[in-house]
């Protein structure tokens, strides 16, 4: 039997769901919900269903992945290559950890995590896909 949610729950679902509208997505992050919540944080989501999870099952969304286990990353090497070069072409310089965090769909986290350090990654990037100040346009 299926519980009732009380009205401070059924307005943190609907919450949930403007918010994976708005992006397009059928997963929502904590951390992209706390970008564009306007009621509510990620703690009292979690804490009124007990977990972020839960809260984001309770509105209809598929949560991502708890723990270690088979976890595949969210995003793949070449997406977060591009938006290091997507922002450097946006500020017209390369992105310092602050601006890439504020301008960037991606924390620094992943960047650390594959490559040692944002500036590594940064690095990779320009390495890859070449600088854009150095791309000439035809």
């Amino acid at each position: 039997m299926e519980r009732k949610l009380t009205e401070r729950q059924l307005e943190i679902v609907n919450e949930i769901r403007r918010i994976a509208k708005l992006l397009d997505v059928e997963r929502l992050s904590s951390s992209e919900f706390d970008k564009h919540h306007q009621i509510a944080g990620v703690s009292t989501a979690g804490y009124q269903f007990g977990s972020w999870n839960r809260a984001v099952k309770a509105a209809g969304l598929k949560p991502y992945p708890t723990g270690g286990g088979d976890r595949s990353p969210k995003f793949n090497d070449v997406e977060l290559l591009e938006e290091v070069i997507r922002v450097h072409k946006e500020l017209g310089k390369q992105p310092s950890e602050r601006e890439f965090s504020k301008f960037g769909k991606f924390s620094i986290r992943p960047y650390i995590a594959r490559w040692g350090t944002f500036k590594q990654g940064r690095e990779q990037a320009y390495k890859v896909f070449g600088r854009p100040e150095d791309q000439t346009s035809v």
